[in-house]
């Protein structure tokens, strides 16, 4: 092969500038048109969006089972108990901590139950002595529709209540209650009817036993 021949076939500097600028264009463009919307969700000429390429750059959603769980606020409780745990158990991938989530109690939980017999017209109390702080859950039943009033009062107050769940014609009920201060908490029935109404109720928690006013 002679010399003159083999210069024929190599490119010129001119033509390797034109080739370098002409690649160095179209990257450019592939880098605003197709690079930027995918990957950053930047899309300065529209057609990312045209070409769905948007799309590609949202966030992945995330798992309902992790959306569905709450992040207790931080407090010393809640601060301490880490410490513990990374020291009892080490390090867990995916815990959290609720130092809110547990009342503790030194006392012994106990179930109480009871019963009142009301008269027509009549009314009757069936109350405990519970903490502040501390919770019971609770079920009655009634023989037949009653008016209710569940309150408590702070020891020693005179005709001062506050009420916490008031019906006007109820024959059973049942939930949890915690006591927002120390005092007597419990039930006012009245037998709205003209036939006698029992009532009976089951309290499992911190109480004291449970008592009616005036007949300890």
């Amino acid at each position: 092969m002679s010399n003159q021949h083999a210069n024929n076939q190599l490119p010129t500097s001119s033509r390797l500038l034109q080739a370098t600028a002409a690649a160095a264009i179209a990257a450019s463009v592939i880098l605003v048109a197709a690079v930027l919307p995918a990957e950053y969700g930047i899309d300065p000429t529209g057609l990312g969006g045209r070409l769905g390429l948007l799309a590609l750059a949202a966030p992945a959603p995330v798992a309902a089972s992790a959306a569905a769980v709450p992040v207790a606020p931080a407090t010393s409780e809640t601060a301490a108990m880490a410490v513990q745990a990374a020291a009892v158990f080490g390090k867990q991938p995916g815990q959290s901590f609720d130092a809110r989530a547990v009342t503790r109690s030194t006392g012994v939980a106990r179930t109480d139950t009871m019963s009142v017999t009301l008269a027509p017209g009549k009314g009757a109390e069936i109350k405990s002595l519970v903490e502040a702080g501390q919770s019971f859950v609770f079920n009655w039943t009634a023989s037949a529709d009653v008016a209710v009033d569940m309150h408590g009062e702070i020891l020693g107050a005179k005709d001062e209540y506050t009420s916490y769940w008031v019906e006007g014609a109820q024959r059973e009920a049942a939930g949890s209650f915690t006591a927002k201060f120390t005092g007597q908490h419990g039930w006012y029935w009245r037998n709205q009817g003209q036939e006698p109404v029992t009532v009976q109720i089951s309290v499992t928690g911190f109480q004291a036993k449970l008592f009616r006013p005036g007949h300890q």
